[in-house]
């Protein structure tokens, strides 16, 4: 064996071990048991429960969006939004990375407005990321989110959803 040879092989091992301990770190995004849903009648438990985007593609990687939902008051919810991304254009094998988009979220429903032709309940409220004001609009088993580039109204509300809207888990 030459010398080259177990320089290559050196260097093969070690990103080897590199991969593997990505993977090990990293979830799929699916691994997590969804939380459970809420049968309540009230403001927010309809949003209640884990959502999940289907995969998206952009230049070889590709990404899915994970919402995990909580009740906090009959008016609140609680949770975290998480982005999942993965080499390649599946979203498949484990994640290579993932980024909290908001955590510790605590968001109040303060009324309604019609969005891209449907009644989305208006939020207020933070997260560790800051404060903000959203849409959410779910028909049971699809969730909408208003989209943060969007043009907003007169109060700071977006006026369209983002493009990429979530399944319930």
């Amino acid at each position: 064996m030459t010398h080259m040879n177990l320089t290559h092989r050196l260097k093969y091992l070690g990103l080897s071990m590199a991969i593997v301990s990505l993977a090990a770190c990293g979830g799929s995004g699916d691994d997590d048991d969804p939380l459970p849903t809420d049968t309540g009648t009230d403001a927010v438990a309809k949003y209640v429960g884990s959502w999940k985007s289907d995969c998206y593609a952009d230049s070889g990687a590709s990404a899915l969006l994970r919402a995990d939902f909580t009740k906090a008051a009959a008016d609140t919810l609680g949770g975290s939004v998480i982005v999942y991304y993965y080499i390649g254009s599946s979203c498949s094998g484990p994640s290579v990375k993932s980024d909290k988009v908001l955590s510790n979220i605590s968001l109040k429903v303060v009324g309604a407005k019609t969005v891209d032709g449907v009644t989305a309940d208006k939020f207020q409220g933070s997260s560790d990321q800051g404060t903000k004001k959203t849409v959410l609009y779910t028909n049971g088993s699809t969730l909408q989110i208003g989209d943060p580039d969007a043009t907003e109204d007169a109060e700071g509300y977006p006026n369209s959803f983002f493009e990429y809207a979530l399944k319930r888990l």
